[in-house]
């Protein structure tokens, strides 16, 4: 079985290769004009590698569904369908990268039959695992990056092992990355880059120090899943950038604030007596936001504001 899903992740890749998508197959074009459209929506021509590949990363954890379709484990089924498997996610921002000029290239571990990437930037190596950073159910628009960009000699402790022993151990770092805690999509705009934090604080970073400043931070929690754990209860917010206002939720409400930080308004607030918002994002050019019992609810609403948010950065 795992020989066989070996098999499956190059065949995969080959049939997903961007010199394919200009033959002029129907599905080629597709996978091509979604691809085209993906950097459009998130990359400009003054990011840098490493905030290229983020966006992708962000981009295809919000625009993706983890799920076993036909074409799961391709390219196709993440850019075009939406909804794909890790030899998907892995195919799709293999994909995405090619397109954008990076090295990035899909590698596949037998041992935990799961898929990643393994990317070169300013010639250092990474992997970047976005199947497993992206939110599911009922957590829309919720981007983790925990598994973002990672050192390959000590991907053990991200659960990663047994990769193909043929390539070589990645050896760039990036944890001190501000945004490397982001709970958020990474927004990158106008020499800045803006994110929120498992403390439920929004960051403007400067792109090119890497310095930080706190726009606000809000009080608002989600119940904790796992009180057990001694953890911090988990946050789930989208962000929306949209000329000179960022967007986010709370449990209880869908809230503004301009990037020079500030009070936040409050935009939207639905009844929460028995279900919270859990994320929020763009869908056919509007504000839309999950209303759940919780972040695994598999029977959440997703609820259009009617808020056009056809300017918004990334979508």
């Amino acid at each position: 079985m795992k020989r066989f899903a070996a098999l499956f992740l190059s065949l995969a890749l080959m049939l997903s290769a961007p010199a394919l998508a200009s033959s002029g197959e129907p599905e080629d074009e597709a996978l091509r004009s979604a691809g085209e459209a993906a950097l459009t929506a998130c990359v400009d021509a003054a990011m840098t590698d490493v905030e290229t590949l983020t966006a992708l990363h962000d981009w295809l954890a919000l625009h993706c569904d983890y799920g076993a379709t036909l074409r799961g484990g391709t390219a196709y089924g993440a850019l075009v369908e939406g909804r794909a498997n890790c030899v998907g996610y892995a195919a799709g921002l293999a994909y995405l990268a090619s397109l954008a000029g990076l090295d990035g290239k899909a590698t596949y571990s037998a041992e935990m039959d799961h898929a990643w990437i393994l990317a070169t930037l300013d010639g250092s190596r990474y992997f970047c695992d976005c199947t497993w950073d992206d939110g599911k159910n009922a957590k829309l628009g919720l981007i983790r990056h925990t598994y973002w960009l990672f050192d390959g000699q000590n991907a053990w402790q991200t659960g990663h092992y047994g990769w193909d022993s043929a390539e070589a151990v990645p050896g760039g770092s990036l944890e001190d990355a501000p945004w490397a805690e982001a709970v958020s999509r990474v927004i990158f705009r106008d020499g800045f880059a803006y994110y929120i934090d498992g403390q439920f604080r929004l960051w403007r970073c400067d792109r090119a120090t890497w310095q930080t400043e706190l726009l606000c931070a809000l009080e608002d929690r989600w119940p904790d899943d796992d009180p057990a754990d001694g953890k911090a209860p988990e946050i789930y917010s989208g962000l929306v950038l949209m000329g000179s206002t960022l967007f986010f939720n709370t449990p209880y409400a869908l809230c503004a604030v301009g990037i020079e930080g500030g009070e936040p308004r409050v935009l939207h607030a639905p009844d929460t007596s028995e279900r919270l918002l859990y994320g929020f994002g763009v869908r056919d050019g509007h504000l839309c936001y999950s209303l759940a019992e919780g972040p695994s609810d598999l029977r959440y609403e997703i609820v259009d504001t009617g808020l056009s948010a056809r300017r918004a950065w990334g979508y």
